[in-house]
């Protein structure tokens, strides 16, 4: 018997790694992408594995009865590639180091079928279980990394806006300077995407405190000027108030049509409110201002929101005194933090910022927060029913109030 044909008879009886069950060699090679710059490999030498990979038997990675390999020549890579053999050697060099390819070949470096000499990827395949775990990684850092970015646009927003109000009310006052000398050192948006995960964390944080600031600052400013804003009577606890002097964004058409309004106290239009196309007469021009909260106290919320939402929002008031020292600005950051945790994928969010404005996402996060775990009528789907909330605004049959005021009544009837 030849050593060839002994070789060959040897290796038949071999069981070789395979991938997992439902992964194709297709697969294999998209899941090598996402992982190869924390592999230390380059473009250049993962077009060289592609082309290698690709000069293989997609049943080789699945059966275990054969081990995945590519015989082509170096040289014959490099036409494949249109590069020289110098580039492919190095490219080799390079995805061995990585843990990707292991190289058998004769001693002159001829690879051949015939005597299984040539480059091989079972060292690749039995790492597939770190690979997948690596791309989880990545993907959570990417998700972790465009919240962050949500984050600061929400704080430019209200920050933007806080400085506008502070300095048409109280000029370029010492304070009101620093704070707009540190904004004006914030990075572009463009520049966030080429921030580590760490730097932007940092970022973040420093935007968070300096926008916190600047609400803190222009309320103590109003009440030293002009006194608090009215803050003394529970809108939402008295369900007998008058409804004409809370904005809601009920359907327009439908009230001056005459037609009456639904039946559901969370979902109703009341008779006689203000017009929601009053109401964004003014929208946009004060992002930091939130037209509920000028009504109805925020201690009234306190009681209405879910445990998990207290939590973030009694963490934001550490070191700023009791509950009245919190802003929009606080709901709608403890309601991005509650995203992730209710399951709300966030083009759900984004959407619904869109349509219906910050404010109006954050009190519609805040209501379907503290209605998720209710053991009566549990929200299967809270990103559902976020989309929902949106279409419904859309239609201009959603009364945010009116879900407030069912939390509220809810809350007494427990």
């Amino acid at each position: 018997m030849h050593m060839a044909e002994a070789i060959l008879e040897a290796r038949q009886h071999i069981s070789f790694p395979s991938l997992p069950q439902g992964m194709e060699r297709d697969g294999f090679v998209a899941l090598i992408d996402a992982v190869a710059p924390l592999l230390g490999v380059r473009s250049a030498a993962l077009a060289t594995f592609r082309t290698m990979i690709g000069a293989t038997r997609p049943s080789a990675f699945k059966s275990g009865e054969e081990e995945p390999c590519c015989y082509l020549a170096q040289s014959e890579i490099a036409k494949k590639r249109k590069v020289s053999p110098s580039r492919i050697r190095a490219d080799e060099v390079q995805l061995v180091a990585a843990g990707l390819i292991e190289k058998r070949t004769m001693g002159n470096g001829a690879r051949s079928g015939f005597v299984g000499c040539g480059v091989y990827f079972s060292v690749a395949i039995k790492r597939c279980q770190e690979f997948l775990a690596l791309r989880e990684g990545i993907e959570e850092g990417r998700q972790q990394h465009a919240k962050l970015r949500g984050l600061r646009s929400i704080h430019k927003k209200h920050l933007k806006s806080c400085l506008a109000e502070l300095i048409a009310e109280h000029g370029l006052a010492a304070e009101v300077q620093d704070i707009a000398d540190a904004f004006e050192a914030w990075p572009s948006a463009d520049k966030l995407h080429r921030m580590s995960l760490e730097e932007l964390e940092a970022h973040v944080a420093e935007a968070d405190a300096l926008c916190t600031a600047a609400l803190d600052l222009l309320q103590a400013m109003s009440e030293t000027h002009g006194g608090p804003h009215e803050n003394e009577r529970s809108y939402i606890q008295d369900t007998t108030q008058d409804f004409n002097e809370v904005p809601c964004n009920a359907s327009v058409d439908q009230q001056s049509a005459g037609k009456p309004a639904p039946s559901n106290v969370e979902d109703a239009a009341p008779s006689g409110a203000p017009s929601c196309r009053e109401e964004k007469a003014g929208a946009g021009d004060a992002e930091h201002k939130s037209k509920i909260l000028t009504n109805i106290p925020i201690q009234t919320f306190i009681p209405l929101a879910s445990e998990e939402m207290r939590f973030y929002l009694d963490a934001r008031r550490l070191g700023r005194g009791g509950w009245s020292s919190l802003h929009l600005h606080d709901f709608t950051v403890a309601a991005l933090c509650r995203l992730p945790e209710l399951g709300i994928n966030r083009s759900a969010w984004d959407d619904a910022v869109r349509k219906m404005g910050v404010e109006g996402a954050t009190w519609c996060v805040f209501i379907l927060d503290a209605k998720a775990g209710d053991p009566d009528t549990p929200i299967v789907s809270p990103g559902g029913y976020l989309r929902a909330m949106t279409r419904r605004h859309e239609e201009g049959t959603l009364n945010i109030v009116g879900g407030l005021i069912g939390l509220s009544m809810r809350q007494n009837a427990e």
